[in-house]
């Protein structure tokens, strides 16, 4: 039986088997999702098992979104933009690469009828999650994007490009800003009872947003909400961006 799955390390609390493997039974079509805990040293093993193992696609998540790309033979809009990637498909003996975070992300804003032309954005975090959400809150007509985190070092170059980085010690005023991401994974089960940074102030009508999915409701969220935002976790992120990745498989394998 074919299967496709969700490439990470210390991941077994994931919700995406359960998304997945819904939706393919709604669609009724023979194809199971499994989680594939991988350490580093076994993923060069597991790349080249693929086929033989007939997984047709697989999602990545921490910490193998920006380390995968070596294994890969082409990136496709906007995984190319953000060199990081959360899709591949399994395309005979090529592998192909998609970032469907991006997509998952602003379908999830859609559903709160969100408008961020002109707005002041601050991204949490400098990995492969904060490139996504910095290229999709520069494509959504941001005026300004800073990127705070604790080693600044890191990725300089390419958020050097579009966005102001900062660090993260240093961001004590949020008041300037109208939605605030956090693309860490501090407040998830690894990390519960700590925030990426205190909030003592918002902006009236900011919008805060957690990607973290499990808990629902991190202590990051909860003191946000306490100064009147919106609060949003990300699980209808990882909702869309789950269908976007399964229907990339099933049309590319006609299984839909």
């Amino acid at each position: 039986m074919k299967k496709c799955g969700l490439l990470g390390e210390n991941i077994q609390y994931s919700s995406s088997p359960s998304i997945h493997n819904d939706y393919y039974l709604k669609k009724a079509v023979k194809l199971t999702y499994e989680i594939f805990d991988i350490s580093h040293s076994d993923l060069p093993h597991f790349i080249k098992g693929l086929s033989e193992e007939q997984i047709i696609g697989f999602n990545v998540t921490i910490p193998y979104k920006e380390s995968i790309i070596k294994y890969l033979d082409k990136l496709t809009y906007p995984a190319d933009r953000i060199n990081a990637v959360n899709t591949v498909l399994v395309k005979d003996k090529t592998l192909v690469g998609f970032n469907t975070d991006y997509f998952g992300f602003i379908k999830s804003l859609e559903e709160y009828n969100l408008n961020l032309e002109g707005k002041h954005a601050l991204v949490i975090g400098n990995g492969g999650a904060a490139k996504c959400i910095a290229v999709a809150l520069q494509d959504l007509k941001c005026e300004s994007i800073d990127i705070a985190a604790r080693d600044i070092a890191r990725s300089n170059d390419y958020f050097n490009k579009f966005c102001n980085i900062r660090d993260l010690k240093d961001v004590n005023d949020l008041t300037k800003y109208n939605i605030i991401v956090n693309c860490t994974p501090l407040g998830g089960v690894n990390y519960k009872n700590i925030s990426p940074v205190a909030i003592n102030q918002l902006a009236m009508g900011c919008i805060v947003y957690d990607l973290v999915y499990n808990p629902k409701l991190t202590r990051f969220l909860k003191e946000a909400r306490e100064y009147g935002a919106l609060i949003i976790n990300g699980e209808s992120m990882l909702k869309y961006q789950a269908y976007k990745a399964a229907d990339i498989w099933l049309s590319y394998n006609n299984m839909i």
